[in-house]
């Protein structure tokens, strides 16, 4: 399995983790908010080495080879698939991030109320 591949097992660990934890835990909420972000930085770079890689790609295939950029682009799709897929669960997990925020902030407005 790829490194990137483990961090992807892991991160959805996590999500799967925050939906089966109690929505009142704040202390559990942040342990967990701190780990998938932790992630979402390591899968980001790692999508844009890809993103570099990718096109390279397509500049190589167009300037060398004589390609049309939309050939290219979907040569280029076939060869690096991690493209999406990483871009699509980066925005999944930026979700789930907005919301154990959202859990957090309502945890420290309830307790700021019950003063």
């Amino acid at each position: 399995m790829k490194d990137f591949e483990k961090q992807i097992f892991e991160l959805t660990g996590l999500v799967r983790e925050y939906y089966m934890s109690a929505s009142n835990d704040g202390a559990k909420l942040n342990e967990i908010l701190k780990k998938i972000s932790a992630l979402l930085f390591y899968l980001v770079t790692i999508r844009a080495e890809i993103h570099d890689a990718f096109q390279q790609l397509i500049y190589d295939k167009t300037k060398d080879k004589g390609m049309s950029v939309a050939r290219a682009e979907n040569e280029a799709h076939v060869t690096y698939p991690q493209m999406y897929q990483l871009r699509h669960i980066i925005d999944s997990a930026n979700e789930v991030v907005g919301a154990i925020r959202t859990n957090i902030s309502y945890l420290k407005k309830e307790i700021d109320l019950s003063k």
